[in-house]
């Protein structure tokens, strides 16, 4: 597996063709495409060529939301498990790139990806979106976990590190455990 190179465009067309005919991406549409988002684009190849691809984008509407475009293998290849290497090294991409959440597409009857992207732990949203064959898609949704903060450590308690109390406060007691007693 590797980032996808211009010369892949190519053969990332006919593997859309043959695997998703008039609504797959065209070469045109691929070149278009690259130049935007072609840098996290992946391609799973062998010494005899590419077999799958992953397509990825930066949501328009919210940079920490990526896409995942297209994914396909030929059907050759398909059950080697290419799919999913490529779903999860697109998912590891897009969380490199701050985004938080990831979708995608598929169609309702397609049940080999629908289980791969629910193996992946996509959730359907119950939201649809048609594309250029006016068949509805379903919409799966990856919210990927956020990564804590760093906490501050703890500077030591010494002479010069006393806890400064504002004036107004100073010397007011605080017996909460009478009007709360589970405090």
């Amino acid at each position: 597996m590797r980032t996808a190179r211009p010369g892949d465009l190519y053969r990332i067309a006919e593997l859309e063709s043959l695997l998703f005919g008039s609504t797959g991406f065209s070469l045109s549409a691929l070149l278009q495409l690259y130049g935007t988002s072609g840098e996290a684009w992946l391609v799973a190849e062998d010494l005899q060529g590419v077999w799958g691809y992953a397509l990825t984008a930066r949501g328009m509407d919210d940079p920490r939301v990526g896409w995942i475009l297209a994914l396909g293998v030929h059907p050759e290849r398909q059950g080697e498990h290419i799919g999913r290497a490529l779903l999860d090294e697109s998912i590891v991409e897009l969380r490199s790139r701050d985004m938080d959440t990831i979708k995608l597409t598929v169609a309702p009857d397609n049940r080999a990806a629908y289980g791969l992207y629910e193996q992946a732990r996509f959730k359907d949203t119950g939201q649809f979106k048609e594309v250029g064959d006016g068949k509805p898609r379903k919409i799966l949704t990856l919210l990927l976990p956020t990564a804590p903060l760093p906490s501050q450590p703890e500077e030591p308690a010494d002479e010069q590190h006393e806890e400064q109390i504002p004036e107004d406060v100073a010397g007011i007691r605080f017996d909460l455990q009478d009007r709360f007693p589970w405090a």
